[in-house]
């Protein structure tokens, strides 16, 4: 295999992946708190880590990627103070907790179908996990980095953290941090910093379980600690989410679960940077503000426009939403679509393609081997789309499937959905994107009186491509 390169936050550095089990990742992903829609900033979290994800197949790994889904525990701080959220939006909705959770669980999934997010080996939702987190709490206790009182079980963080009292991940002191976030519900903690593991004699929570020290429910840290660790081992490969994990929520996973195991919990932690608005202002929830994929599709974009979108960036580059960046992205979306359908069945049998097909291979696998360099990878599948349009010269179709594998564009379907047509019609599209290059529209329009006298509907786009269609009989 070759070197595979990614930015560890632990180090802050851009190591090489060396997993713990020779061809074999283990990947979590921090997933949805499933209360409302996940918003665009959401969508191109799992964007990033499906890139990822499919950088390394390429590679030739083995990934067992896990995503959890938090429907309970999460409270409207990411510390332990407010209401569930999930609770929140069933009180809102007049429905039940579970109601809540199945139908933007359910809403998110699509969105990442129609995104062409490859889905993980296990979706665990923390509702179905309470036994490991039950259990693993109780390994902290025993390891005497936890305390009960009356109001729950609490993670000792300035006993874990020492004397330097800093955070191996976030780098911040806990004299840094600003206390006033970390104030909980309850005045028994031994110190503010303090986080809950089990929440205990909230009545009026709607969803509780028994429990060694009473009735309660997790807390939000917990449950990805329990999960990643009951479905992936003690020590991971790769734990990803989003740079605003870093400082609380990732910070409190490595002390609970190294606590409780003695071992390191993750080799690389590796985070995105933010979608943002056209002000530059984060998109968010909290912030009342966030565009859904569905948006997108009312402006005229397509989903797949979108992911191609967020490959222009590399994954810890923060993203400016923009029309302009859309529209570029949908012509990008056509461009491979329309030289797809103009690759002829009997090139599409070949096992090999042009010599020059090579060198853009290398170029693409150097890029994506780098710190996931989407942009870089997504302007090397372009530059060789064009050449082989210069040359004439459909012989790199393998190779793009190959780079397609990562580009999640499902290009073969959109071959195979024109197979129907005839070597001297695709002859005809071929003089006609020519002559439309060339801006001879004379010509242009006389091949297209051609094709549509054949039988054929032609629709010329925005954006300079053209589909063509077998008019229907």
């Amino acid at each position: 295999m070759k070197p595979f390169y990614i930015y560890n936050t632990l180090s802050r550095r851009v190591e090489e992946l060396r997993p713990l089990r020779p061809g074999e990742i283990s990947l979590y992903s921090c997933g949805p708190t499933v209360y409302l829609p996940q918003h665009l900033g959401n969508l191109r979290c799992y964007l990033c880590w499906d890139f990822l994800r499919r950088a390394l197949e390429f590679n030739g790994y083995r990934v067992r990627q896990v995503i959890n889904v938090t429907d309970v525990g999460h409270m409207t701080s990411d510390s332990d103070s407010g209401e569930d959220k999930v609770e929140t939006t069933a009180r809102a909705q007049n429905k039940t907790p579970l109601e809540v959770a199945n139908l933007y669980l359910k809403r998110f999934q699509d969105d990442l179908a129609s995104l062409h997010v490859e889905a993980p080996e296990l979706w665990c939702r923390a509702t179905e996990n309470i036994p490991a987190m039950i259990d693993l709490i109780g390994r902290i206790i025993a390891a005497r980095y936890a305390y009960v009182t009356p109001s729950g079980v609490y993670f000792d963080v300035e006993k874990y953290r020492g004397k330097n009292r800093i955070g191996r991940l976030s780098r911040q002191s806990l004299d840094e941090q600003n206390a006033g976030q970390r104030l909980s519900h309850s005045a028994d903690k031994k110190s503010p910093h303090d986080f809950a593991l089990w929440v205990l004699n909230q009545p009026h929570h709607m969803m509780q379980w028994d429990s060694p020290w009473g009735r309660g429910y997790p807390g939000w840290h917990i449950e990805c600690s329990a999960m990643a660790m009951k479905y992936l081992g003690e020590t991971i490969d790769i734990h990803t989410g989003g740079m605003d994990h870093i400082p609380i929520h990732h910070e409190n996973e490595i002390a609970q679960s190294e606590s409780a195991t003695g071992k390191p919990f993750v080799d690389y932690f590796v985070h995105n940077a933010f979608l943002i608005d056209k002000e530059g202002s984060k998109i968010s929830k909290s912030a009342g503000h966030f565009p859904l994929l569905s948006d997108l599709s009312a402006s005229g974009f397509e989903p797949l426009a979108f992911r191609i979108f967020c490959m222009g960036a590399k994954y810890r580059s923060e993203l400016a939403l923009s029309d302009e960046g859309l529209r570029g992205a949908q012509s990008n979306l056509e461009y491979f679509r329309e030289f797809a359908r103009g690759v002829p069945a009997d090139i599409a049998a070949e096992k090999s393609d042009t010599e020059f097909a090579g060198g853009y291979r290398e170029r693409f696998h150097e890029a994506i081997n780098n710190d996931l360099n989407t942009p870089q990878a997504l302007a090397v599948a372009l530059e060789m789309v064009a050449e082989a349009y210069r040359r004439g010269e459909r012989r790199v179709w393998n190779t793009l499937k190959d780079f397609d594998s990562i580009l999640g564009l499902e290009l073969g379907a959109v071959r195979d959905a024109s197979a129907d047509i005839a070597p001297e019609i695709q002859r005809i599209i071929d003089e006609r994107t020519a002559a439309r290059g060339n801006k001879d529209f004379g010509r242009s329009d006389e091949l297209r009186a051609e094709l549509e006298a054949r039988g054929y509907e032609v629709k010329d786009n925005r954006d300079g491509t053209a589909t063509y269609r077998r008019r229907a009989t």
